[in-house]
């Protein structure tokens, strides 16, 4: 089950989080979503254009890079989804770098000690046969010696009907963050139009801001499915 990413609720603050894969009939989604601690973190919106999604301030204070980015760009044939500035980065230079596990190993984690949240991305060229090149990794401090960069990540040819990749930033609590940004695989045993309703259902309540699914064998962003605290 999707849940699995959340630990069924035993991860209390996920942090922001990415799946990309193929519910049970076969139809490719990725699926994003966000959660946050501080006043500023929760006053955010996803807004959804036809090749873009971006995470919108909505208090009406000033933008600030880590909080407001654009989370996913769609491409004519491939998809570049992650929890921050790198990913409009990384979609400008995909026609000269598409493999996406060796321009990940460009990035650093976000500047933002002590934490120092891991930059989380997933790409997918987009074929007829559903996903193929299915990458998701992040940029994470080493443990134990935050001043070095570690880059975990997955990759799949193709990805199996009723399984995703996903990592989140987070796997601890509220009060105590632990960095996470290990991708793994999980199974998906719902239908791609139900996974975000059940992602915001297993979310705490007191840190949930959105929560989005989007089919991915369509032309664009069109027809996303999503969930946010300002609804």
């Amino acid at each position: 089950m999707l849940a699995r990413m959340l630990g069924d609720g035993a991860v209390e603050y996920p942090g922001r989080g990415v799946a990309v894969g193929r519910d049970l009939e076969g139809v490719p989604f990725f699926s994003y979503w966000l959660t946050g601690r501080s006043r500023a973190s929760q006053a955010r919106e996803l807004v959804v254009g036809e090749r873009e999604i971006v995470v919108r301030d909505t208090s009406g204070g000033a933008v600030d890079d880590l909080r407001h980015y654009t989370a996913a760009v769609r491409g004519d044939d491939w998809v570049i989804v992650g929890n921050g500035t790198q990913v409009a980065e990384l979609a400008a230079v995909r026609e000269v770098q598409p493999d996406l596990q060796v321009a990940l190993r460009g990035l650093t984690y976000e500047p933002d000690p002590p934490i120092h949240t891991p930059r989380i991305t997933a790409g997918a060229t987009i074929a007829d046969a559903g996903l193929t090149d299915v990458v998701i990794g992040s940029a994470r401090a080493c443990d134990g010696a935050p001043e070095l960069t570690e880059h975990p990540s997955l990759y799949a040819v193709r990805v199996a009907a009723g399984t995703a990749l996903t990592t989140t930033t987070y796997a601890g609590t509220a009060d105590h963050v632990t960095i996470n940004g290990r991708p793994e695989t999980v199974a998906v045993a719902l239908p791609w139009s139900a996974i975000t309703e059940h992602l915001w259902q297993s979310l705490q309540p007191s840190l949930r801001v959105a929560a989005i699914t989007v089919r991915l064998d369509g032309a664009g962003f069109s027809g996303a499915v999503q969930r946010s605290r300002t609804a």
